[in-house]
């Protein structure tokens, strides 16, 4: 009984410590500036210097414009963006997405 008891506990412990895991997927940071929106698509397209980055914008995602909270909408062609995002797969998914200014053309 006190062999299962232990087991049990280590078998929760290992579970607990995977589940947290997944939760925590490590993030990275891109930015540069915003070349295009596809609210059809959900796709925030940033360009910096030669290369582009596509992130796929969820409802979990947290959207900024000048420090202040705001909606994807907001998000507009020639604004600097940072973008905080997890990989899900081959997909680069936004966790928090930082603009600044007005659009510059």
């Amino acid at each position: 009984m006190k062999k299962a008891l232990i087991l049990a506990c280590a078998l929760f412990i290992a579970t607990s410590a995977f589940a947290g895991q997944a939760k925590n997927a490590p993030t990275a940071n891109y930015s540069g500036v915003i070349e295009k929106y596809d609210a059809a698509t959900k796709t925030l397209t940033v360009k910096r210097k030669d290369k582009q980055g596509e992130f796929v914008i969820t409802d979990a995602s947290v959207v900024e414009l000048n420090k202040a909270k705001a909606d994807v909408s907001a998000l507009t062609a020639g604004q600097k963006v940072e973008v905080e995002f997890a990989m899900d797969g081959p997909k680069k998914v936004a966790q928090k997405v930082k603009a600044s200014g007005a659009a510059t053309k």
